[in-house]
């Protein structure tokens, strides 16, 4: 049972976007309808994962990372949510079982895993070896920080699905894989 029950009826600052996301998705998900209690946080979270999704990780990436920092977090809805996502993305079932893991086939995708993982497991405090590691697997700054980014995003739905107890409006996948 929810905790904060997604708003039925948006602020005008958040509605353009609910009606957006009814337009593509079909739907307006619970996390979304959630978050708009806080038409600031909302329209931050938004602002910030569009400016992520125009960076240098691919879409795949994007949804690779989505799915380690969700199992690191431990969180059902988002891993509910970007299993059928990374479904649609053309991920195998093992590619997506493997990601929740923190490994991924491509080098730099792994390493890309591994960073992210690090990232939340170690709260932000990685050691010298690690960066060199990462490095060494072709991630270079720029890609370093907009993993970070990702971390960020994602641990945000993440901690608030916690937060809210969202009911999941996705087809619905374990904890454990």
């Amino acid at each position: 049972m929810s905790r904060i029950k997604p708003v039925s009826q948006p602020s005008s600052t958040v509605a353009p976007s609910f009606a957006a996301m009814q337009r593509n998705l079909g739907m307006v998900p619970n996390l979304y309808a959630t978050l708009a209690h806080s038409p600031v946080l909302f329209n931050g979270f938004l602002a910030f994962a569009d400016a992520l999704g125009k960076g240098r990780l691919t879409t795949t990436q994007r949804e690779l990372l989505a799915l380690a920092i969700g199992q690191s977090n431990e969180c059902q809805y988002c891993l509910s949510a970007h299993t059928l996502l990374a479904s649609k993305a053309g991920l195998s079932v093992d590619a997506i079982k493997s990601a929740r893991q923190g490994n991924a086939e491509s080098p730099l995708d792994n390493a890309l895993l591994q960073l992210a993982t690090a990232l939340v497991h170690q709260r932000g405090v990685l050691t010298d070896e690690q960066l060199v590691n990462v490095r060494h697997a072709g991630v270079d700054d720029e890609l370093m920080l907009e993993v970070l980014g990702q971390v960020v995003v994602n641990t945000l739905t993440n901690y608030g699905n916690h937060l809210a107890a969202t009911e999941i409006d996705f087809p619905i996948v374990p904890l454990r894989p």
